[in-house]
């Protein structure tokens, strides 16, 4: 469409004259959706003489705009944001048209035209923020004028490009910033980068490789390759960028870092590319080989990932060559040091570049080339080191599978025997078998190796009872992937007895995959009815138990339907067995009641029902109960997914068919096995379909014996909570305990609700086992704390009563009745807490009164024991002279009461911390509450039982350091636990020195077991502390004091005793000691503070005698000897040198009335002076 001859003249009249105006409205509606009016239409209606003057006009009008500097007098566009100023409308209406121009099927540039762009140009980086859209449209103009090489584009591309440059680096950059500036990459060659005009320009060029935009992109990642051929010195600049990223970077920025390598060496030529492989890739393999392999994320796996890129490439032309060139210097030598790190590195990038080969190279060569990797993949399989040995596994494994029909057999065979007959059996290590089987698993892909590895796998029967579990995970996946395979049977490696074996008493990684590995073959889902009864059956037969764990795993391999159909098929045979066990009659009548006798032969498989009543009766009791159990066991599994709406059908079938068949199942399983999983299944459906037993349930659970167990009483209570019956539980429990923790006559409470036609017998020990038991299974406590909260609050009144019980009973040395025993009183207290808070905590997170509830009822807990509890255990301790007086028989009689009364305080005792530290878990605990546990547990430790409660009191500890560590990881939470928890901390350890000082070598074996039950909290302790400080980024000496004192004191004994030899590692010192070290010597960084602690100690004169000195120095010797190179030690061992030099010096000026102990000063003075120059020599000197 040609444009009007009216309009022409008009824009052509504003644009020679100088009106803005008109020319804003041209603009104006060329911008406007509802006006037909474009640029693009009216600009290829001039002739060319035309467009000179309009260029002539628009390039004076320019001029004239920016001469008055606009944008920084225009304050009226600073108050009022919706105005346009005329000057940027004018500018932004001349970029409009020279971006229309350029637009043109065939674009007109005049002199002119190129005179306004370059104009434009240069203002392009000095227009304020308010210009912002005016400046975008002029680099884009000039963006286009570059790429479509319209004549003078040099000209426009500088300020463009640094402009693009510094917008694709912002925040808020987007595709389109960074696809600029790859357009304009080629006026780079422009820049002389040795110049140091350009270093603004290489700054934001270095900033572009580690910007994640970039390398996002394939255009970004063009670009940077790009980079690479600017310039020599420029290149090494840009390594270095990169090498400093690579620690930090995700690992999909890993690959696109060695894809821009790879693009910029495959187009470098010259010195470039002789830059590219020595300085850059080959630096990159030197690193790869050398760096430390420490972490999941290590460096050296790092490197190894981008050196990954290139041996993908292996198939273009020249990449084996050059893989070749660069790495021969390094990994032949690589693999033989003595550092294992290196080789592992070395062995690792070997697998990867597999086969190093020359193509140009002749067949001898090539082949000779072979065989020495060959050789060195062999030799890999017998280091000294596992971690290499695991290498080469892997790698010999994978090179196998890929490269199979093309490796010799007698090689392939070789290595195959070697894998199977040694490094499966190395008994060094679990993660050398580990590798063998994941090797293997992987290498079963290629159907090649099928054939040979047929007989090999044979010698394998045994690993499904390894020792290690991670063993028999990667074993059973072996299987898995066997199972896959059409050549080997799983069955003839590891016969279905041991699987199943393995099946019981295996941990659930391991359970999990066996069921995965036998289900097709014990549940064949695909088959009829009839076959998954016989499979059923059979393995019932094998194996009762394993037929519980497949079970219970099941669920996880069939769906919810299919579940059901086949838990609806187990019933559907057990009650026919169950019918024919009936006379006629009865059976008859029984089918006629449920109407269920047609519809069930209707459902059976053809033959199932004569089949089963040739092989299977009731009399069969193993069966029949494994049956049972596999029901009760798979509708558990799933009935969670029962409750979804989804599945609703098949629940209702569910309830449906067992309703009507449980009555017979319970008329004839009155025991056992069968009775607990028929109690199991009637919790399931409602408790109208078996009125006579749901309403006898409870009269058997007042009826028990006490002596009864879990496996008796636990479905009674199940079915009896999941019918909603749970508050008639209650009400029993509450009866039997409100009727011995009566304080007095006055206090005795009537039954409620539950009554009976004789007198309440109480049975408190069952009652607290009934409670128990709710309180532990999840199901049942979550209904209870659903439905019947105020049954719960009323019993958590009746235990209350246990501490006005438990105050009388620290008063008297007798019971206070014969059912009101200790044990009961303890276990009364323990579940007056855990109820209490159950009940406080049972809405965390919506009401935080509910959490402040429980933490004020462990306050008050706490409070009533510092009151009651230790004065007893203090006047137990240390009884007074006057108790030491009259008769033998009476003392004796007061002795045997005092310790029943102290057993009983330090049992309770342990209730409250162990309590305590659960809650403290809960995380609803704040500092004041965990400030009151510290200062009551120091309390503790400072009796003269402080020992017995150490292991609580680690676990204590423990949970409050977690909680500690995860508020010091959070700004906006402050309240932390200051001084509190490292000063308990130091009473550990001081209540542990205390106590190895006091215990005889015969008793040595209590330490021992107490050291050993604490250890595991105790690091965790110390770790999460150190962790913390190293946070907030400060040190803890009180703690590392106490650990140097507790250490130095048990070795200055053994010196001063029978001696001490040299300890090669810290756990040949004295136990203690050996305890604590072994803790802190896990962490690097933590050993490093304990050595800084001890120099500063010495140097400080803290450590005085010759004696302290000599167990300093065995310290140093046995930290000396470790794996961790610790700093600080030669300083440390300088500062001793000088305290003995000292000594030494006294020693000499001393006086002749001290000569006897100058000559036993001066033999322990020559035995640390000589260690100490062993030692000295041995670290390579002193600081």
């Amino acid at each position: 469409m040609v444009a009007p001859s009216s309009t022409r003249e008009m824009f052509l009249q504003a644009v020679e004259c100088d009106d803005r105006d008109e020319f804003i409205r041209f603009v104006q509606r060329h911008n406007a959706k509802d006006d037909d009016f474009t640029m693009e239409e009216l600009l290829p209606s001039f002739a060319r003489k035309q467009h000179d003057r309009i260029w002539t006009g628009l390039s004076q009008m320019c001029t004239s705009l920016l001469l008055n500097s606009p944008f920084e007098n225009d304050e009226e566009v600073a108050g009022n944001k919706d105005a346009t100023p005329l000057t940027h409308a004018c500018l932004q209406g001349v970029v409009t048209v020279a971006t229309a121009c350029l637009a043109m099927e065939k674009p007109v540039v005049s002199d002119h035209m190129l005179e306004t762009a370059i104009i434009l140009h240069g203002v392009l980086l000095d227009l304020p923020d308010c210009a912002s859209k005016l400046q975008q449209g002029i680099a884009k103009l000039c963006e286009k004028w570059w790429t479509n090489e319209h004549a003078g584009r040099e000209e426009l591309v500088a300020n463009t490009l640094m402009y693009y440059l510094v917008r694709s680096l912002q925040p808020s950059a987007t595709v389109a910033d960074v696809k600029s500036v790859d357009s304009l990459r080629q006026a780079l060659l422009q820049i002389k980068m040795d110049d140091d005009s350009s270093t603004t320009i290489k700054d934001l060029l270095e900033q572009c490789v580690t910007r994640p935009n970039y390398l996002k992109q394939d255009k970004g990642r063009r670009f940077l390759s790009f980079l690479f051929s600017l310039n020599l010195a420029f290149t090494e600049r840009l390594h270095k960028a990169i090498k400093s990223q690579l620690p930090s970077s995700p690992r999909a920025q890993i690959d696109f870092y060695g894809e821009v390598y790879f693009k910029a060496w495959r187009v470098a030529t010259g010195p470039t590319l002789e830059k590219l492989e020595v300085y850059c890739i080959q630096d990159l393999m030197y690193h790869a080989v050398h760096a430390s392999r420490v972490g999941a994320r290590s460096l050296a796996s790092t490197l190894r990932q981008l050196l990954s890129y290139f041996t993908k490439q292996k198939r273009q032309q020249g990449v084996d060559k050059m893989l070749l060139t660069l790495y021969e210097p390094i990994i032949w030598r690589a693999v033989k040091v003595a550092n294992a790190s290196v080789r592992a590195n070395a062995a690792a990038l070997l697998v990867d570049t597999f086969p190093l080969q020359d193509p140009e190279s002749n067949k001898e060569d090539s082949d000779a080339l072979t065989q020495k990797q060959f050789d060195i993949l062999q030799d890999l399989l017998d280091d000294p080191c596992p971690v290499v040995r695991v290498t080469g596994i892997h790698g010999i494994c994978r090179i196998a599978s890929v490269f199979w029909e093309v490796i010799p057999s007698p090689t392939l065979e070789g290595f195959m025997t070697k894998l199977v007959r040694d490094m499966a059996f190395d008994v060094s290590t679990a993660d050398v078998r580990v590798a063998v089987f994941k090797g293997l698993t992987f290498l079963l892909d290629n159907h090649l190796s099928h054939p040979l590895m047929k007989g090999l796998l044979l010698v394998f029967k045994d690993f499904i009872h390894d020792s290690s579990e991670k063993v028999r995970v990667a074993f059973v996946d072996l299987l898995i992937k066997v199972k896959g395979l059409r050549t080997i049977k799983y069955w003839h490696i590891v016969p279905m007895e041991n699987l199943l074996a393995q099946l019981v008493q295996d941990s659930t990684p391991v359970a999990r995959r066996l069921v995965s590995l036998l289900f097709n073959s014990l549940q064949p889902s695909a088959k009829t009815g009839e076959v998954q009864i016989e499979r059923c059956i059979a393995l019932i037969q094998t194996n009762p138990a394993a037929a519980r764990v497949f079970y219970q795993y099941a669920p996880r391999h069939m769906s919810v339907t299919t579940a059901g159909e086949f838990l609806m098929l187990l019933g559907q045979c057990v009650l026919g067995c169950v019918r024919r066990a009936q006379p006629t009659n009865g059976r008859a009548r029984a089918e006629a009641e449920d109407g269920t006798g047609e519809e069930k032969e209707n459902e059976a498989s053809p033959g199932d029902e004569e089949d089963e009543e040739e092989t299977l009766t009731i009399q069969d009791t193993d069966v029949m109960e494994g049956m049972l159990e596999i029901i009760a066991v798979l509708w558990t599994g799933i009935s969670d997914q029962l409750a979804k709406p989804e599945n609703q059908t098949t629940k209702k079938k569910l309830v449906s068919r067992f309703s009507k068949a449980l009555p017979e199942f319970l008329t004839a399983f009155q025991e056992g096995r069968a009775l607990s999983a028929v109690l199991v299944i009637a919790g399931y459906v409602p408790s109208s379909s078996i009125p006579t037993f749901s309403r006898g349930c409870l009269t058997t659970l007042k009826n028990m014996s006490p002596c009864a167990t879990s496996n008796d009483y636990a479905p009674l209570l199940e079915c009896l909570v999941s019918w909603g019956h749970g508050s008639s539980v209650l009400e029993l429990i509450s009866d039997w305990l409100v009727a011995i923790l009566k304080t007095s006559p006055k206090g005795k409470k009537k039954s409620r609700k539950v009554s009976f036609n004789e007198p309440v017998q109480p049975k408190p020990t069952l009652s607290l086992m009934y409670l128990d038991w709710l309180l532990s299974h999840y199901p049942t406590l979550s209904a209870l704390l659903t439905e019947s909260v105020d049954k719960l609050q009323d019993l958590t009144s009746i235990l209350k009563n246990t501490l006005v019980c438990l105050e009388q009973r620290l008063m008297t040395p007798d019971l206070l009745n014969d059912l009101l025993t200790d044990e009961v009183m303890v276990k009364s207290l323990e579940m007056h807490c855990r109820l209490s808070i159950h009940l406080a905590t049972r809405t965390s997170g919506q009401d935080q009164t509910l959490n402040r509830d429980a933490v004020n009822f462990l306050s008050e807990l706490i409070a009533w024991a510092d009151r009651e509890i230790l004065p007893m255990i203090h006047r137990v301790t240390d009884p007074g002279e006057d108790e030491s007086d009259g008769p033998a028989a009476k003392r004796t009689t007061s002795s045997l009461s005092e310790k029943t009364l102290l057993d009983l305080g330090k049992k309770v005792l342990q209730v409250i911390l162990s309590m305590s530290s659960e809650t403290i878990m809960l995380g609803i605990t704040d500092r004041e509450f965990q400030s009151g546990v510290v200062d009551f547990c120091q309390l503790l430790l400072r009796t003269d039982h402080g020992m017995e409660f150490l292991p609580m009191t680690t676990r204590l500890l423990y949970q409050m350091g977690q909680q500690d560590l995860n508020r010091s990881l959070m700004p906006d939470i402050d309240a932390m636990m200051g001084d509190t928890m490292p000063s308990l901390l130091v009473d550990v350890i001081k209540t542990l020195a205390r106590r190895n000082q006091e215990v005889s070598e015969e008793n040595k074996k209590d330490i021992d077991e107490a050291l050993s039950e604490i250890k595991p909290a105790v690091r965790e302790v110390l770790h999460c502390y150190h962790q913390k400080q190293t946070v907030i980024g400060t040190e803890s000496q009180e703690i590392m004091a106490s650990i140097l004192t507790a250490v130095l004191d048990e070795i200055t004994r053994h010196v001063q005793g029978a001696g001490l030899d040299r300890c090669e590692n810290v756990a040949e010192l004295p136990t203690l000691s050996s305890f604590l070290l072994g803790l802190i010597a896990r962490t690097k960084s933590m050993l490093g503070s304990f050595v800084l602690q001890m120099e500063q100690s010495t140097s400080s004169g803290s450590v005085k005698s010759t004696e302290g000195l000599l167990a300093t120095l065995h310290v140093l010797h046995a930290i000396s000897k470790g794996p961790k190179k610790v700093e600080g030690i030669k300083t440390c061992l300088s500062a001793v040198s000088t305290r003995l030099a000292e000594l030494e010096r006294i020693n000499q000026e001393g006086s002749e009335d001290a000569e006897l102990d100058t000559v036993s000063d001066t033999t322990l003075l020559q035995e640390a002076a000589v260690m100490a120059q062993d030692l000295t020599k041995a670290i390579g000197g002193v600081a």
